[in-house]
C-alpha cells in the first residue's frame, strides 16, 4: 500500500476523535473549524460615540491593526445617540456570528438598565462579554480660587459646609456622576451636582469658577492642568499616573476608593465562543504591541485591562451590582 493510498484511507483527525468520543468532540471540532476560517468578511465595531474621541481613536487604532493582522477589514461604525441606547440596540439585534461587536463602557450595559424602565435591549440576555481592553480612570480638577489643593482637604471642605461645593458631570447616571457621587457616599459628604453636555464646557465652568471641581478625562483637562489653569488635586486609578506622578491618587486621600471606568467589547448573545476567543485573543495581541499600547493606550492616560471573555464576565457583573446599589440610591430611575 502506497503512503498516498494509506493517507486516503485513514480519517482525519476530527473523524477519528468523533468515532472515539462521540457527539461532544463532532462539535467542539466544528467550532473550531468556524473559528479558524474566521473572518471571511469585514469586520464592525460599533461605537456609542462621535468620531474623534478617546473611544474612538482607540477603536480605530485597534481596528487599523487587526485589518492588518487578519487581511480582512476592521470597521468602525460610529452611532452616537440616547446614551449609548441606539448603539446598543443595532448591536443586539445583529446576527450573532462574530462580525459586529459593541464597543462601550459601562453605561449602557451596567447603569442604563437600571436608569430606563423600557429599553429596546436586555443588556444580560442580549450581549456577551468579549475582550476587556483598557481601564480609564479619571483626574478630579479644581478651579483654581479653591481653597482646596488635596482630596482631604476637598473632603475637609465638603464638611464644613455641607451641599456647598457644586461639581460638573455629563449627566445623571455618567461615569463621573456615579464616580463623584460614590466619593460622597464614601466619604460621608455631599455635593451639589451640575450636568454639562460635555467635557469641554466642564472645562470651561471651571475656569470661569462656576463649578468648584470635577473628575473628567486627562486627555482634555493635561493642557490647562500644565498651564496652571486648573488643579489636578487626585487620579481614580489604582495607581498614580505616569504622566502626573506627583498628583496622587484619590485612594491616598479617601481610602479603599476606586471607580475606573473602562472599555470593552461585546457581540449579540448566542456568538459561537470560538469565535468570541479567537477576536479577545487576537485583539490582546493588537494591544499588546509596543507602538499601539504607546499610542493608544498608556500616552493618552488608560491603562490596559486585558481581560479575556471570563474575567471581563466577572469584572460587569460586579459592575452592575455596584450601579444598582448607586442609581436607587440616588433616585434615577426614570418611569
Amino acid at each position: 500500500m502506497t503512503d498516498q493510498t494509506r493517507s486516503k484511507q485513514l480519517p482525519g483527525t476530527c473523524a477519528i476523535a468523533a468515532s472515539l468520543l462521540g457527539p461532544m468532540m463532532i462539535c467542539v471540532c466544528a467550532h473550531a473549524q468556524v473559528a479558524t476560517g474566521f473572518p471571511a468578511k469585514p469586520f464592525r465595531v460599533v461605537l456609542p460615540v462621535p468620531p474623534g474621541g478617546l473611544q474612538d481613536t482607540l477603536a480605530r487604532g485597534v481596528t487599523q491593526e487587526l485589518t492588518r493582522l487578519w487581511g480582512q477589514s476592521a470597521l468602525v461604525d460610529n452611532r452616537p445617540g440616547a446614551g449609548g441606547i441606539t448603539a446598543a440596540e443595532a448591536v443586539a439585534k445583529s446576527a450573532p456570528d462574530g462580525y459586529t461587536v459593541l464597543m462601550a463602557d459601562g453605561v449602557p450595559l451596567t447603569v442604563t438598565p437600571y436608569v430606563v424602565r423600557k429599553l429596546p435591549y436586555d443588556a444580560v440576555r442580549d450581549f456577551i462579554p468579549v475582550v476587556g481592553l483598557v481601564q480609564a480612570s479619571n483626574i478630579v480638577i479644581a478651579a483654581p480660587d479653591t481653597t482646596f489643593n488635596s482630596i482631604p482637604e476637598l473632603i475637609a471642605a465638603a464638611r464644613a459646609k455641607p451641599g456647598s461645593l457644586n461639581y460638573g458631570s455629563f449627566g445623571p447616571g455618567s461615569n463621573n456622576h456615579l464616580g463623584t457621587e460614590r466619593f460622597a457616599m464614601e466619604a460621608g459628604v455631599s455635593f451639589t451636582h451640575i450636568p454639562y453636555k460635555g467635557g469641554v464646557d466642564i472645562m470651561r465652568a471651571l475656569m470661569a469658577s462656576d463649578l468648584h471641581f470635577a473628575m473628567t478625562g486627562l486627555t482634555a483637562a493635561l493642557p490647562l492642568i500644565k498651564q496652571g489653569r486648573l488643579k489636578a488635586i487626585g487620579w481614580t486609578g489604582t495607581r498614580r499616573n505616569p504622566i502626573l506622578p506627583d498628583v496622587p491618587t484619590v485612594a491616598e486621600g479617601l481610602p479603599g476608593y476606586d471607580t475606573a471606568s473602562w472599555f470593552g467589547w461585546f457581540a449579540p448573545a448566542g456568538t459561537p465562543q470560538a469565535i468570541v476567543q479567537k477576536i479577545a485573543a487576537d485583539t490582546l495581541r493588537v494591544l499588546a504591541m509596543p507602538e499601539v499600547r504607546e499610542k493608544f493606550v498608556t500616552g493618552v492616560g488608560l491603562e490596559p485591562l486585558n481581560l479575556m471573555p471570563e474575567g471581563f464576565d466577572k469584572l460587569v457583573s460586579g459592575e452592575r451590582g455596584r450601579n444598582e446599589a448607586l442609581v436607587k440610591r440616588l433616585g434615577l430611575q426614570q418611569n
